[in-house]
């Protein structure tokens, strides 16, 4: 009965905002493409992958051909992985790009450049949008835990988080060396691998913590809260003549929109296997 209550309230307080706000519509479904990557080495960020053959021809062919495939489902704009701050000097960047001036090859060592600007371009459209918000993980109370756990022998994890890893399929097993980059990008974003990111957060960070006390809880709440953010930046961008756009964000990031994307009615994701082809 008090959720109910709460629930009335809610609306409530919100229906008259949600009139005002009724200026426009919307498409009814604006099509999500989620391309998930990993970050092509110019970053400190955990997930940074070697690629050391990225300017080479066979390389730079195949984000040619990536760029192509995303380019034909017209997107209106490119969300990327950079803070809001940042966008008057991306645009900047952008402008030398368009005019094949950008020579910075640590900048252009990038997927933001390789991929966000390539596909900006092909796409006749403005530079992409920084949407990311930084917001640091609680490592540091992670580490705490852990010092209190080995000095305390009476505290004990909980046996359920002792379980055996569960994904050790060596078939499904990301090589870039030995796959294209779109045979790569559908497989580092199919539901094998999305559970496999979402893993930490689901399962050993919750193990920290006893009693009272929900180290491992605050901390992978912190990683939804972050993204809960990214989310809300993306909505706060987005016009009525967007009825198509795509994310490229570390595939951390995006396997967790993708739960806030999905249980949004107005939106419907696009799987990249229907789009990302060789030819």
């Amino acid at each position: 009965m008090r959720l109910k209550l709460a629930a009335g309230l809610l609306f409530f307080y919100l229906f008259p905002f949600y009139c005002s706000a009724q200026k426009t519509k919307f498409p009814d479904k604006i099509k999500v493409i989620l391309l998930g990557t990993f970050h092509y080495g110019a970053t400190s960020d955990r997930n940074s992958t070697s690629f050391p053959d990225l300017f080479s021809q066979k390389r730079q062919t195949e984000l040619n051909q990536l760029v192509k495939n995303l380019g034909a489902v017209k997107p209106a704009k490119i969300f990327v992985e950079a803070s809001p701050s940042y966008q008057s000097k991306l645009d900047s960047a952008y402008n030398l790009y368009q005019k094949n001036l950008l020579t910075d090859t640590v900048f252009l060592r990038n997927e933001i450049e390789q991929i966000g600007f390539r596909l900006a371009r092909f796409a006749k459209l403005p530079a992409p949008v920084c949407v990311d918000y930084k917001q640091e993980l609680p490592y540091a109370e992670i580490e705490k835990f852990e010092k209190g756990i080995g000095a305390d022998s009476t505290i004990k994890y909980p046996e359920f988080f002792s379980i055996p890893y569960p994904f050790t399929d060596t078939t499904r097993k990301l090589s870039l060396k030995k796959m294209t980059l779109s045979k790569y990008y559908i497989a580092l974003n199919d539901e094998y691998h999305r559970k496999q990111y979402q893993f930490d957060y689901l399962h050993y960070a919750l193990g920290y913590g006893y009693k009272e006390d929900y180290t491992g809880a605050e901390f992978s709440s912190s990683w939804y809260n972050r993204n809960m953010k990214i989310f809300t930046n993306i909505l706060r961008q987005l016009q009525p003549a967007d009825n198509c756009i795509i994310v490229l964000f570390g595939a951390s990031h995006t396997n967790t929109l993708r739960q806030y994307f999905e249980n949004h009615p107005t939106f419907e994701i696009v799987e990249l296997d229907q789009i990302l082809t060789d030819k």
